[in-house]
């Protein structure tokens, strides 16, 4: 499957190219920088010796190899210059026509070819690196890729850029870049808003689970601008030296194994990523062992010598609040997951420790797996914190799909350690969303990495820059969502699978909203117009139509048909419209026993969506303020399922901005959202115009439709 904090720096480069130097600003001032040779940086955090600095650890949590990258500490680790926060890295790579060639036409062979390189950042002035390796880097991309396009490289989609790896010592056994030997360029091509990988990893740093670093990078082949990357610092032996060292960073490194006494030695010995040609998998043999012999009530006991399970709660807390659908839960094969590295610190603690990797399938608006919707149609398969009806692996994706995922209670050392550390997890689970996952610090550090991605997006070759932008304000406004997701998941606590239940039944009558039945517009005798309970209202100079559509439906023979037009008005954000589905005969209806609006949708274009909650308590209990109760999703052209929680409802914080003493709601959005429940009226869809950063309508007018079909509470 497809699977900076601020440091003081260590090298001063010469005039032209201080550390003041930001995002774009870098692009017009590195002309001003001299280049400065490889070899006067060594003894420094460019050191070419092949042992880590000794400083590297010194001090703060790096020192003691828990990951709680404490910033202080840094400063000493190889790469301190290259993960400088705001710069942005010019990386030029220089190879010959045939080794471009062999790498376009034989790009999953993963062979590295030798490529000049140099690299400029604001901390390092310009390394001249000269001829290091060079390959495409991926697992499903790669061969999906070529395999899947006749062996001939495919240029559509996430195809047309692939990642890097580098590998600076291939062809000069001292060569390093700021002490590394590796580096990561991700291309990010499933990842429209090149957000996500950066918000990930710097979520987990903060929460105290060490996690690679990343810095924003420009890649420029044979002279020309490939495009915006992420790079990403390799987990190898330099990283566990420079993060572990404590116990002397000499351990072994597992990639993507776990501890199942299922798995014999060569498959651990086929996992290790450092220490390979020693293949002593013994400590690892005895960790499975211990798994598999612990008892519930002999659990914590057991795994004390072998794993800190204070470190893997937070770990597990930040993947699922990060709904991390490719990593540790997803068990594609019964015996191990996705996307990890086991570092066994056997010179220090003797534990072993997770380290999160791959983290470009993260913060999609719902989990495809343990809570699908949109371009999903399997059944969902039961998350850490429910217990499965029974350990078959469950299609994903699509009901008929051969891929398939094993429910992740279903392991023997994550089902004992939801058994008896959950009260513990809840705890560290409300910490995370005191700290790093509250809502102000995710738009706070989005909002900055938009800042320093904005120039090299317009500079893209391949990426258009006001799509970009639309991608970007739907990922910022579904944060809301996840926060609010993962705050749920925390409070249901453990529970079990449930039996599934049978759809309700197709209201056949035109008479509105019935929170009982399925609508699907399909009526016996429908009538001319719009469905009854079909309402609308628009700003001055927009407009919108309802109607019970026939031309292309959804489903069926009919679905709600939206059909609006923007038109630009002075001011900003003043161009906007809203339509809506009420209840039958607009009566309140108490839905506090359901727990999810599903629907089916599409759009003429990418759009947001504002969904919302109508109700009389706004007016009577809140005040008069607008029923603003709702939460942003995304719809595209592609007809998509939507399952949107209801505890996910909220109110955004520009709804609240216009809120006297007089109106506004004082208490919690949950709360206000069981108020609005027990009253509940309908709902409202607020899809968006394209603005510009100034809030401006884009063009003079804009028009647009918005169609729903199959909507149903449950």
């Amino acid at each position: 499957m497809q699977h900076i904090d601020q440091i003081e720096m260590m090298v001063r480069v010469r005039a032209g190219c201080g550390a003041g130097l930001t995002g774009g600003l870098l692009l017009v001032a590195v002309a001003a920088c001299d280049t400065v040779p490889l070899d006067e940086l060594r003894g420094s955090a460019g050191s070419t010796s092949d042992t880590a600095p000794g400083s590297a650890g010194t001090g703060g949590a790096a020192g003691q190899g828990n990951g709680s990258a404490d910033p202080a500490a840094q400063g000493s680790l190889p790469g301190a210059q290259l993960f400088v926060p705001d710069q942005v890295l010019q990386i030029h790579l220089t190879l010959s026509a045939a080794n471009q060639t062999l790498l376009e036409e034989h790009g999953d062979d993963e062979v590295y070819v030798p490529a000049q390189a140099s690299v400029t950042g604001t901390g390092l002035g310009t390394l001249e690196l000269g001829e290091v390796g060079l390959r495409h880097k991926g697992a499903w991309s790669l061969h999906h890729c070529w395999d899947d396009n006749g062996g001939v490289r495919s240029r559509e989609g996430t195809c047309e850029r692939l990642s890097y790896k580098l590998k600076l010592d291939e062809y000069q056994p001292k060569t390093r870049l700021d002490g590394l030997k590796r580096l990561n360029l991700h291309a990010s091509s499933g990842d429209a808003t090149r957000l996500r990988e950066l918000l990930a990893y710097e979520t987990f740093r903060a929460f105290g689970v060490d996690a690679p670093r990343t810095a924003i990078a420009q890649v420029h082949v044979n002279g020309v601008l490939e495009g915006l990357f992420i790079a990403v610092e390799a987990i190898d032996g330099r990283y566990t030296k420079a993060h572990f060292p404590a116990g002397g960073g000499d351990g072994n490194l597992y990639k993507e194994i776990w501890p199942s006494p299922a798995l014999d030695a060569k498959a651990l010995r086929s996992a290790l990523a450092t220490n390979e040609e020693e293949g002593d998998v013994s400590g690892f043999q005895a960790f499975a062992s211990a798994v598999a012999g612990a008892t519930e009530q002999g659990f914590a006991s057991a795994m004390s010598s072998w794993v800190d399970l204070e470190h893997t709660l937070r770990y597990i807390a930040v993947d699922r609040a990060l709904k991390n659908w490719d990593g540790i839960m997803a068990f594609y094969a019964p015996s191990t997951p996705h996307n990890f590295y086991w570092y066994h610190d056997s010179g220090g603690s003797g534990r072993f420790q997770l380290i999160p990797w791959d983290l470009d399938n993260t913060l999609w608006e719902f989990d495809p797996y343990m809570a699908p919707a949109q371009w999903v149609s399997a059944p969902a398969v039961p998350d850490w914190n429910e217990q499965p009806r029974d350990c078959s692996a469950r299609p994903v994706w699509s009901a008929d799909n051969p891929q398939r995922i094993t429910p992740p209670r279903c392991d023997r050392f994550l089902d004992r350690l939801a058994r008896t550390h959950w009260s513990r997890f809840e705890q560290v689970g409300g910490e995370l969303l005191d700290g790093p996952f509250a809502l102000r610090e995710l738009l706070q550090r989005v909002r900055h990495y938009r800042t320093l991605l904005r120039p090299l997006v317009a500079a893209d070759p391949l990426l258009d820059e006001q799509q970009w932008r639309l991608e970007a304000d739907a990922f910022e406004s579904s944060l809301a969502g996840a926060v609010s997701d993962f705050r749920a998941y925390v409070e249901r606590g453990l529970t079990h699978e449930q039996t599934e239940s049978a759809p309700p039944a197709w209201a056949v009558v035109d008479q509105g909203l019935d929170v009982a039945l399925n609508n699907g517009f399909e009526f016996t005798s429908p009538g001319p117009g719009a469905p009854t309970g079909a309402f609308a209202y628009a700003a001055e100079g927009s407009s919108v139509v309802t109607l019970l559509n026939t031309s292309g439906p959804i489903a069926g023979e009919h679905d709600l048909r939206c059909n609006f037009t923007f038109t630009r008005q002075p001011g900003a954000w003043n161009e906007w419209v809203n339509f809506g589905y009420a209840t039958v005969e607009g009566e309140e209806v108490d839905l506090r026993d359901k727990t999810s609006l599903v629907l089916s949708w599409r759009s003429d274009r990418p759009r947001n969506v504002r969904v919302r909650l109508d109700s009389p308590v706004y007016s009577e209990t809140f005040g008069g303020v607008w029923s603003e109760l709702g939460v942003d999703v995304s719809v595209t052209t592609t007809t998509s399922t939507l399952v949107l929680p209801l505890v996910s409802f909220s109110y955004a914080p520009w709804a609240r901005a216009g809120w006297t003493d007089g109106q506004g709601w004082t208490g919690s959005d949950e709360a206000a959202a069981k108020l609005v429940l027990s009253r509940f009226t309908g709902l409202i869809f607020a899809p968006s115009a394209t603005m510009d950063e100034a809030g401006e309508l884009a063009s003079a007018s804009e028009t647009g439709f918005l169609q729903i079909d199959d909507i149903r509470l449950e």
